[in-house]
């Protein structure tokens, strides 16, 4: 048994080997993201958002981490990675930051999970981030957390079948950091791309009612008829005669599942219309451990 004390010298040059073997892997990384790219410009499949396969791969991460780094820190370095990795497969991405309040906490939201090279932009407006996701496919929306009786409403905006409809698909913060000014901040990304499932998931959709003030019991007893668990997220009335109502269900719903259409028929007179406008996965706990 040795009794040698390794000296400062000794552990710095340990860590100078060790950045030295991290930097060549987030190369080799680097390199993979490459070739994932030019194989999907070779079988015509478009897009680079997979926020599915992202949250699986931070799920993984955390799960396998011990200790050392906090488990946000350690999300945070493959975040950055993630997103310094965007335009590998698209030309401009931009967030669109929705900040009517708290800005700064919600900026640093946004960056905390795309990184610190990709721009982003702040907008005190809903309007003005379907204005810069219209205006650039690869832009991304980070918007504020919906409420009932605020002035301008987003999520009725994605009620559309429309191809074109951004759509939600995840949640912030999506590891907590209790250290930081984060954790009471939610908010929901929205792009023009198609949510994936993840293995844990929530749904979002929203009714289109007859009525200004629907019943949130009646609405629950009709969730609970055709086996939907769900949530009410936030009201928006349209004029006297109607209201649009923000859904949240457990599990992944398709645009065209078929408890949609079930709902509507369990009550024609109510609800005139659901629409499924994005999914995102669950956000880990507090306590990951």
């Amino acid at each position: 048994m040795s009794d040698h004390t390794p000296s400062l010298a000794d552990l710095r040059r340990e860590i100078d080997v060790l950045d030295d073997q991290i930097l060549d892997l987030l190369r080799r990384r680097a390199e993979a993201v490459q070739r994932v790219a030019t194989t999907k410009r070779s079988t015509g499949e478009e897009g680079f958002l997979r926020p599915g396969r992202e949250a699986q791969i931070i799920r993984h991460l955390i799960a396998r981490h011990r200790g050392g780094l906090p488990a946000a820190s350690v999300s945070r370095i493959w975040r950055e990675m993630i997103a310094a990795l965007y335009p590998v497969q698209a030309r401009t991405v931009r967030v669109a930051v929705h900040a009517p309040n708290k800005s700064a906490a919600r900026w640093d939201l946004a960056r905390d999970w795309y990184g610190s090279t990709t721009p982003l932009q702040l907008c005190t407006t809903a309007t003005a981030v379907m204005r810069a996701i219209s205006a650039q496919p690869a832009a991304i929306g980070v918007m504020a957390q919906p409420e009932d009786g605020e002035k301008e409403s987003w999520w009725p905006q994605l009620a559309s079948r429309s191809p074109d409809t951004p759509r939600v698909i995840a949640r912030l913060p999506f590891v907590p950091n209790p250290r930081g000014s984060l954790a009471e901040l939610d908010a929901y990304v929205i792009a023009n791309a198609a949510p994936e499932e993840s293995g844990e998931d929530r749904s979002l959709l929203v009714l289109a009612m007859t009525e200004s003030a629907p019943s949130i019991a009646r609405i629950s007893a009709l969730l609970a008829q055709v086996g939907l668990e769900g949530r009410v997220l936030a009201q928006h009335r349209r004029g006297e005669d109607g209201a649009r109502v923000l859904l949240e269900s457990d599990g992944f719903m398709a645009a065209d599942d078929a408890r949609l259409a079930a709902l509507i028929a369990a009550d024609p007179k109510l609800i005139d219309d659901a629409v499924v406008i994005g999914a995102y996965a669950v956000p880990l706990p507090a306590d990951p451990a």
